[in-house]
């Protein structure tokens, strides 16, 4: 009995016991009434009147106990003593707490025990003689042997071959090439990208070793700053590693790049040009794909056998305009029509250069095909070509003109106007003995009508 009175319950615990045998007495009674049909009513108000009075007693001593609890300054002074430990107790883990995540963090912000005295030998003498010598056996390994070499670069190539089964190779590379664990990806006139596998680590993606533009004029290629290639390579690499076809998004950027320095190398060349001697004898205009200005409309409805891709998905074309000094007012206000030609990207990013009207190529008499080699962009040339195939074809209507004019006819004394004659062609020179010879040559935007060939 002395050991138990030393015991100390909660009150809480005892309001709770308390509660709970007077429920549980209280269900008793309950079933002991259901159950039972022997016991007269008398009895069972007496066996009530028990319950009530027993219940009654004990939340009475509870009443007392918990008056006589709050007026006992020990029991006060229990409660703030036991709250104290309460926070000894949370500030202690919090502690524990702060202290191992304080032990991580030191460990990294330690600072490093330097030898001061090993690096004043070395820098003094330039070696180390208290240096182990089994440290020797296990530094790092040479390079490999040329053997060993082969059979890595073979095992290299099989991976890269077995991977590119794997993916989607574009239409647009003109070269594909495997040798030495890389390959070779190649657009003529455009560029040029050298990769292999190992991105990050990652033997399943892409990794760009060397990038080459092609794209230039006649001082060379376009080139890119060292940071600029990093940056364009940086992009593609991880554009690859996130695509389901890294090639596909390989060719459609780097594509997308040469055709806007294209255009922006025909743009710079048809400013130097007026700036020269075709100041006065070409303009240009700007021919996107929304607006419709700098004729586009007009160069449509020229060449309505032409697909709708001939308009450019994003890159603007450009539309130069030759022979505008010949009539220079209707050119400039747009009242009238000037023969130009439009160079522009279609709808699958291709250059496609078109002239304004029908010309025939007189080197092969057919309809003039004009071409822009993107490794060497020319545009003069280009202008030249246009204004010969322009100049042959009227030269050609007047010919055609004249022949049906029944009053004309050729007799021996007659001049035959010729075009381009090469001063070597003996045979031609033979077959024109005894007749006057006049030989047309188109320099730039002029030429001069002397006769006509009635052949």
């Amino acid at each position: 009995m002395a050991e138990l009175g030393q015991q100390t319950v909660d009150f809480s615990t005892l309001v709770t016991r308390a509660a709970a045998e007077s429920f549980l007495s209280l269900k008793e009674l309950v079933a002991q009434y259901t159950s039972s049909t022997d016991l007269s009513d008398a009895q069972r108000k007496i066996n009530l009147l028990k319950f009530i009075n027993k219940t009654q007693q004990r939340l009475l001593r509870l009443h007392v106990l918990s008056n006589w609890s709050q007026q006992v300054p020990l029991i006060n002074y229990c409660q703030q003593l036991a709250s104290t430990l309460s926070n000894h107790e949370t500030c202690f883990t919090q502690a524990a707490d702060s202290l191992f995540f304080m032990h991580d963090g030191l460990q990294l912000a330690r600072a490093p025990i330097y030898d001061v005295p090993v690096a004043t030998e070395i820098l003094l003498t330039g070696t180390y003689q208290r240096f182990p010598k089994c440290a020797e056996e296990i530094g790092a390994h040479g390079t490999l042997t040329e053997d060993q070499q082969k059979k890595a670069l073979k095992k290299l190539d099989t991976l890269v071959r077995s991977k590119l089964l794997e993916v989607s190779i574009p239409k647009g590379f003109s070269e594909v090439k495997v040798s030495d664990g890389t390959v070779l990806l190649s657009v003529d006139g455009e560029y040029k990208v050298l990769v292999t596998l190992g991105y990050r680590g990652h033997l399943n993606l892409w990794r760009i070793l060397h990038l080459e533009l092609l794209v230039g004029e006649k001082s060379g290629p376009v080139k890119l700053e060292d940071s600029r290639r990093y940056i364009v390579g940086d992009d593609l690499e991880r554009r690859m590693a996130e695509a389901a076809d890294p090639f596909v998004t390989l060719h459609s950027v780097l594509h997308e790049l040469c055709v806007a320095l294209i255009m922006d190398t025909v743009i710079k060349q048809v400013q130097a040009l007026r700036q020269g001697r075709w100041k006065s004898a070409i303009s240009f205009d700007l021919v996107s794909d929304n607006t419709g200005q700098g004729g586009t409309s007009a160069f449509m409805q020229i060449n309505n056998d032409v697909e709708a891709e001939s308009v450019s998905l994003g890159t603007p074309g450009l539309k130069i305009m030759y022979w505008v000094n010949s009539d220079k007012t209707s050119c400039s206000s747009g009242s009238g029509f000037c023969q130009h030609i439009i160079v522009q990207p279609r709808s699958d990013m291709q250059i496609k250069c078109l002239h304004s009207s029908f010309v025939v190529d007189p080197t092969t008499g057919k309809e003039a095909e004009f071409f822009l080699e993107t490794s060497c962009i020319d545009v003069e040339k280009l202008l030249l070509q246009a204004i010969n195939c322009n100049i042959y074809t009227r030269l050609l209507e007047i010919q055609r003109e004249l022949v049906k004019n029944s009053q004309i006819c050729q007799t021996d004394g007659d001049v035959v106007l010729q075009g381009n004659i090469d001063e070597s062609d003996g045979d031609y020179v033979k077959k024109c003995e005894g007749k006057q010879i006049l030989r047309v040559r188109a320099y730039g935007s002029s030429y001069f009508l002397l006769g006509i060939s009635l052949r």
